[in-house]
């Protein structure tokens, strides 16, 4: 299918950070082949008129768990050590494959709506997520979460490494898959150097948890004398494309470290000012040269799976912390959430609009009220953009939303389903705490 959008704001993100008016974008099967100037010769199958839409790169959400939609607003106003212990490693127990299933499915919903195209997933049975994402037709970086116990070790290897081979690269190339330990604090140190090991070895990836509050890297470093970070590289796991969640407590050593190892990290603001877990070092972050996307986290934390909120506080957090007003200027919060999210996940050739680059676009309505005036259509996508403002998305060259419909998910079925198996989570899951959020003394 070649498509032809005509007409069009284009915001490309590309090195150049162009903006072009009144422009057409070509696409042929998957890959975009013109911006701007179209060849005579190119053929279109499908027309689209995108006068008064923006066209720009599709976002992705760089750290999240898509099924934990079943948790949205069951554990609210609790820190996050008793957010764990007394609500959702409780509510966990009773999870099942079906849940899991129904659950990524609503999650893909609110997250094609709000025009993410691909998305990292650090959960359980990866199985039902690759199915359910396949079928969606979205991209996802997929890590199946292990803790890594002694009674484990073997469990985890046999359970994930096979399930990474399986599907990296699935999907025409939509699904790439990782490791997943959870994180220092969780993951026994002997476990962390295996993985680390057979990553290497096997040459994939490992998206992991870390830093994240201040007492866990105080731990870090009365049980080991490295912060979570250094324990982290010391153990090789920065030896392989690696992805960090959080790394809110970053040191300077930290940051140089991540920045040597060309490690990425995915910052999820939502969650991280709704726990007051702190502020991560995000300018300094970017200065050294360090790749940083946006995460929603999942909506048992941050409640929405909503990237124009996530880059929207990315910045407000820095400029209150900092007072400077000028942090994160221009189309960065744009960039963090399209280029280095699709560059955090592995899609290459993904994250701007420039030929040989994947078609994953989203189109969104410029003519409504709050989108006037367009002095600085940039401003307007980072300060007031919506989901109900996506109209289209298009992930390698294929349709998943057209003028606000899904044409790849029945939502009706899609939410009698969940709230089914919700209501049947609810029943299963047994009273009290289970286990403890282990990170130190302090708690």
């Amino acid at each position: 299918m070649n498509t032809l959008i005509e007409h069009a704001t284009i915001v490309t993100l590309d090195e150049a950070g162009r903006v072009l008016h009144d422009a057409s974008i070509a696409i042929a099967g998957a890959e975009i082949v013109a911006v701007g100037d179209i060849p005579p010769t190119f053929s279109a199958d499908e027309r689209i008129d995108a006068g008064q839409r923006v066209v720009m790169p599709g976002l992705y959400n760089a750290h999240t768990h898509a099924a934990m939609t079943f948790a949205r607003g069951y554990a609210e106003d609790l820190p996050l050590d008793r957010w764990f212990n007394e609500r959702i490693w409780r509510l966990e127990a009773g999870l099942t494959p079906e849940l899991v299933y129904w659950g990524t499915q609503l999650a893909m919903i609110e997250m094609i709506r709000g025009g993410v195209v691909g998305f990292a997933d650090h959960y359980f049975h990866m199985h039902e997520v690759a199915q359910a994402v396949t079928a969606a037709g979205m991209r996802a970086n997929l890590a199946w979460a292990v803790f890594g116990g002694e009674e484990e070790v073997g469990i985890a290897i046999r359970d994930t490494v096979p399930f990474v081979r399986a599907y990296d690269g699935a999907a025409q190339g939509r699904l790439r898959a990782m490791l997943g330990p959870h994180s220092p604090y969780q993951c026994p140190d002997a476990f962390l150097a295996r993985t680390a090991a057979v990553a290497v070895r096997e040459g994939i990836g490992i998206h992991i948890h870390a830093a994240e509050t201040a007492a866990q890297v105080q731990d870090s470093l009365r049980r080991y004398d490295r912060t979570p970070i250094e324990l982290l590289a010391h153990r090789g796991l920065f030896e392989t494309h690696t992805l960090v969640a959080h790394a809110i407590h970053a040191t300077d050593v930290d940051l140089a470290v991540l920045a040597q190892k060309d490690v990425n990290v995915a910052i999820c603001p939502s969650t991280h000012m709704k726990y007051g877990m702190g502020v991560p070092r995000l300018p300094e972050m970017l200065e050294m040269g360090v790749n940083v996307a946006l995460g929603s986290d999942g909506a048992g934390s941050s409640t929405a799976l909503n990237l124009w909120r996530e880059l929207r506080l990315a910045v407000l957090m820095q400029r209150q912390a900092r007072a400077d007003a000028t942090l994160l200027a221009g189309d960065t919060p744009l960039r963090l959430a399209a280029c280095n999210g699709a560059r955090a996940l592995g899609f290459e050739r993904c994250g701007m609009l420039k030929p040989g680059f994947q078609a994953d676009l989203i189109l969104i309505d410029s003519a409504a009220a709050h989108f006037q005036p367009q002095h600085d259509i940039i401003a307007n996508l980072v300060w007031v953009t919506e989901p109900g403002d996506v109209q289209d998305v298009m992930v390698a060259g294929r349709w998943l939303l057209r003028r606000g419909r899904l044409l790849t998910l029945d939502e009706a079925e899609v939410v009698a389903h969940f709230n089914a198996q919700v209501q049947q989570l609810q029943r299963r899951a047994p009273q009290g705490p289970l286990q403890r959020y282990a990170v130190g003394e302090s708690l």
